[in-house]
């Protein structure tokens, strides 16, 4: 592949990025607090074994979960990584149920090794999705009445990390450092609304439209250990700092009516408004530590802990506090699978099938997420399945990842909505074959 052709395929994948996190990615109830649901920070590769990726370097897949795993990138191969994101959900109640589905790009990534014990990667992923749109119904003095809660959005964060190997004994200890200098940006749109039946009555609706900026760091060790000669153990920290990001925030309630077959809104007046109001918004420290166990390099067993503050998760306006509502400390519990058959370093055996030589996932997790509503704190749980098919064809560490997570979100219990989904993850993790020279400085011409 030449420079040219290169360019223009990098040119293409950002731009289809942006386009694709433009798109909805959430339809859950449970995003109308504080700044939505929290994206996994972690590519399709590892999406498959729950995201238990923070001890886990590479040389053939990018982890963007810990910049420490940059260092582990091999000279000359540098990885594109593009992921293509789906959700499919049933919400349920004890009185109804509802289905949708959303499908869009989630990501570019792009890592490059810089020499043979540093690597760069930078890219651009969501940080946070908001989307849902709730109805409840309700009968006031013989009126009966719509209460809607709708809101759409959420934060997209575009990061460049490095990474740096700093011990290497004979490759039976390694140690590497790493950190992830991140801007987060983009726009939340929450409204409430109380809508008659009665077309003489005006309904009424406040509008409170967020645009939230700022940078957010966070820092990576992982620690490797020969035990045997067949055993290896990784250990892996990813710690992320507090930050302020700023926020504006234009905020609008009226009333009004619907015309045209009760889709669009003819304002009456304005109760009350409040534009351009600044102030800050907190995003907590958090921590994942995780610990691996590698036979014949083969066989992976991955272990790993998450917990981040978001009780002290805080909007303020003005010097005075406006959090909505209050959140709660998150912590995450999840253990991973993955075994392939033929190593890659058997890959020329021509004995060996498609099938031999693919990476099988599998995965279990446990949340306790930053959210709770009538006393109950909303807990997350699922079981993932992931498997990445080399592309033999180009000679290379190019491969299709595909992972499956399937989990519950919610209780229909004491009111609440049950959020039953399907999320699918397809990544292309692409790099050259032996026979193109990337980055390369030709001796010749």
């Amino acid at each position: 592949m030449n420079k040219t052709n290169q360019i223009v395929l990098l040119i293409i994948i950002v731009l289809t990025s942006f386009v694709g996190l433009g798109q909805k990615l959430n339809n859950s109830p449970y995003t109308r607090y504080g700044i939505g649901e929290i994206t996994e920070q972690t590519s399709a590769t590892y999406f498959g074994m729950s995201s238990t990726s923070v001890a886990l370097s590479e040389f053939n897949h990018l982890n963007i979960s810990n910049p420490a795993s940059y260092s582990g990138l091999i000279k000359y191969k540098p990885i594109f990584d593009v992921g293509v994101y789906g959700k499919i959900q049933n919400l349920r109640t004890s009185a109804s149920s509802s289905n949708r589905t959303n499908f869009a790009l989630r990501n570019f990534t792009l890592g490059l090794p810089i020499g043979t014990k540093t690597g760069i990667a930078f890219g651009l992923m969501p940080y946070s999705t908001v989307g849902y749109d709730i109805n409840s119904y309700d009968v006031i003095e013989g009126d009966s009445l719509r209460y809607n809660y709708e809101g759409q959005g959420g934060i997209n964060r575009v990061f460049l990390g490095a990474g740096r190997e700093i011990i290497n004994k004979s490759d039976s200890i390694k140690l590497s450092i790493g950190a992830n200098l991140s801007y987060l940006f983009g726009t939340i749109d929450n409204s409430r609304a109380i809508i008659y039946d009665n077309s003489t009555f005006y309904n009424s609706k406040v509008n409170d439209f967020k645009t939230v900026s700022g940078v957010n760091v966070d820092l990576g060790l992982q620690y490797s250990q020969l035990l045997k000669n067949n055993l290896k153990l990784q250990v892996g920290l990813n710690y992320t700092l507090n930050s302020q990001l700023n926020v504006t925030k234009d905020f609008y309630a009226y009333n009004f009516k619907y015309t045209t077959f009760s889709v669009v809104e003819t304002s009456k007046d304005t109760i009350e408004s409040n534009e351009g109001q600044k102030g800050k918004l907190s995003i907590p420290n958090g921590l994942k530590l995780g610990a691996a166990l590698t036979f014949n390099n083969k066989l992976t067993l991955a272990l790993q802990y998450e917990q981040k503050s978001w009780n002290n998760y805080s909007e303020i306006y003005d010097g005075e506090n406006n959090t909505a509502t209050a959140l709660n400390k998150s912590s995450k519990i999840a253990v991973g699978l993955s075994y392939t058959p033929t190593p890659m370093k058997d890959w020329n055996s021509k004995s060996r099938s498609i099938f031999q030589k693919s990476t099988y996932r599998f995965g279990l997790k446990f949340a306790n997420t930053n959210i709770s509503v009538n006393d109950e704190q909303i807990k997350d749980y699922g079981i993932s399945f992931g498997i990445s098919t080399p592309l033999l064809s180009s000679r290379s560490f190019s491969s299709i990842d595909l992972g499956l997570d399937l989990g519950r979100l919610g209780t229909r219990e004491n009111n609440l909505i049950e959020d039953n989904y399907l999320k699918i993850y397809l990544g292309f993790s692409l790099s050259p074959s032996n026979y193109d020279r990337w980055f390369r400085k030709r001796k010749y011409d």
